[in-house]
């Protein structure tokens, strides 16, 4: 197969959208498709107490803890795009209420510089009962080979008792852009979700389903496990379940193409061990680097 300098570009940016649900998480997954109506919204009328959550309980019945960092190499056509770290923050106090602190990051390698550039940061203030998203902040830099920049920044503020979102975002050379949205009761961000998904005890057959908020839109990740295997990646060897990842607006299926995610099960941290999406010009691999636990 051949490909032009466009596709290396497309698959540049691709492999780090990829990435971008695991890491830089306010984008969508490259296989979604772009929801044009419908959008998921409950906002019930009786909200649930919150919870008195002290400090050090905060990560206490999780599987992941304040110190855990993992590390992520990124392929796209069996060539290395670039690395993302994902990791775990001390708890953060966020209107009178402990919160988890999620952070994730992506970037090209140095090779794949030469044909694409993209550097992206996220992190994320997730409500530690629920994994509801009360704050949330996304830095993007994509240097686009023969073309300009695209530089933004967005900052989102989540409020559950009212379900409203306010998104603020920041382009370079633009006015800044202010929008208030709907928000489904206890969403979570993508990350959020992420490791919300690492919580649950998988069964063949059982799926698992977590709201999320993006892009202003509310739908379902759903997590369908589909094999225990062991996997080989550079981090070493791990058991894990195999989860068939696909998202929904409503009842209706948003997603192109095929993803894939295994979390280890041989250690009670259960960590992400790795994800394969396919996508119309080649197979975008994430694969545990590194890893250390938090304490």
């Amino acid at each position: 197969m051949s490909f032009t300098l466009k596709n290396y570009r497309l698959g540049g940016l691709l492999a780090l959208k990829l990435a971008a649900f695991v890491l830089p998480c306010a984008l969508f997954l490259p296989t979604f498709a772009a929801a044009q109506e419908g959008n998921s919204f409950e906002c019930p009328n009786d909200k649930p107490k919150i919870p008195n959550i002290e400090r050090d309980d905060v990560y206490a019945d999780s599987p992941f803890k304040a110190g855990e960092e993992a590390i992520y190499e990124l392929t796209w056509a069996g060539m290395k795009a670039g690395y993302g770290t994902l990791d775990v923050r001390p708890p953060l106090r966020h209107k009178g209420v402990w919160h988890r602190v999620f952070h994730a990051a992506a970037s090209t390698g140095d090779w794949f510089k030469l044909i694409f550039v993209a550097k992206e940061e996220i992190q994320s203030i997730s409500r530690p009962w629920d994994f509801g998203i009360s704050k949330f902040y996304m830095d993007q830099n994509e240097g686009k080979l023969l073309s300009r920049a695209f530089i933004q920044k967005k900052w989102l503020d989540f409020d559950h008792a009212n379900c409203k979102v306010t998104e603020r975002t920041a382009q370079q050379d633009k006015d800044e852009k202010i929008g208030t949205f709907d928000l489904s009761y206890g969403a979570n961000d993508a990350l959020g979700a992420l490791y919300n998904l690492r919580t649950k005890t998988y069964k063949l057959g059982q799926k698992e389903r977590v709201l999320v908020y993006t892009s202003e839109k509310n739908w379902f990740l759903e997590a369908e496990p589909v094999a225990f295997e062991k996997v080989k990646v550079p981090a070493g060897e791990f058991e894990t379940v195999k989860l068939k990842l696909q998202t929904f607006i409503g009842k209706d299926l948003q997603q192109k193409g095929e993803v894939y995610m295994w979390i280890g099960t041989d250690t009670p941290d259960k960590p992400l061990v790795q994800i394969q999406g396919e996508i119309k010009i080649g197979s975008i691999w994430i694969k545990l680097h590194k890893y250390k636990n938090g304490k």
